[in-house]
């Protein structure tokens, strides 16, 4: 199982759907100004999947030379860098997650297992752990969130990609409602999000 997403299989307009849909920042809401515009200018320049649009601002001369041939603003390139960085999941440490034992935790620990991303790659399938690091897999879900939604029936990237954004909502914020997992101010477009970003994983992971 890959842990974080192929950057190299996404195309470029599967990219622009899911910006389009996020509840942004607000310091990068400026993403969604122009967007069709934008995004139809680097597709002029041959940007066809996401990676090679990182490749191409992936330095401070390369961003420069794309505002320029695109019209886009430089302003705008460095938002869109920062927003893909965020893509790719951090494996998140086997701490975050509440209510795991410490027993287990201590045993992990000392066969070298302490992520997300180490269970994933050696733990056992299957198991409540496996599943919080699963949903660990999509983007903005941490310790908290995923356990929240583990708690809700959204125990995998699969579950969650076949969920409805405002049922989920409501069964994930009765959970955190409950167990004050998380103090967030979550709406249906933050779930849209996740059953989103869950889809890209299935497909491109």
């Amino acid at each position: 199982m890959r842990y974080t997403l192929d950057l190299n299989r996404i195309p470029l307009a599967d990219y622009q759907t899911l910006l389009a849909n996020q509840n942004l920042l607000p310091g990068r809401r400026l993403l969604h100004d122009g967007i069709d515009r934008h995004f139809q200018a680097l597709s002029a320049e041959k940007i066809e999947t996401l990676a090679q649009l990182k490749q191409r601002l992936s330095a401070p001369q390369k961003l420069a030379a794309l505002a320029a041939a695109t019209s886009i603003s430089e302003e705008y390139l460095v938002l869109l860098k920062r927003e893909i960085g965020s893509l790719e999941q951090k494996p998140v440490p086997l701490t975050a997650f509440p209510g795991l034992d410490e027993s287990l935790l201590n045993l992990l620990r000392k066969q070298g297992i302490v992520t997300s991303k180490d269970v994933l790659e050696r733990g056992e399938a299957a198991s409540e752990l496996f599943y919080l690091c699963d949903l660990a897999r999509i983007n903005g879900v941490g310790g908290v969130a995923a356990r929240a939604f583990y708690e809700a029936g959204y125990r995998s990237v699969a579950d969650v990609a076949a969920a409805d954004a405002k049922e989920m909502l409501t069964r994930v914020s009765a959970v955190n409602a409950e167990h004050g997992y998380y103090k967030a101010k979550l709406g249906e477009k933050d779930m849209q999000f996740c059953i989103d970003f869950a889809r890209l994983i299935e497909r491109f992971s």
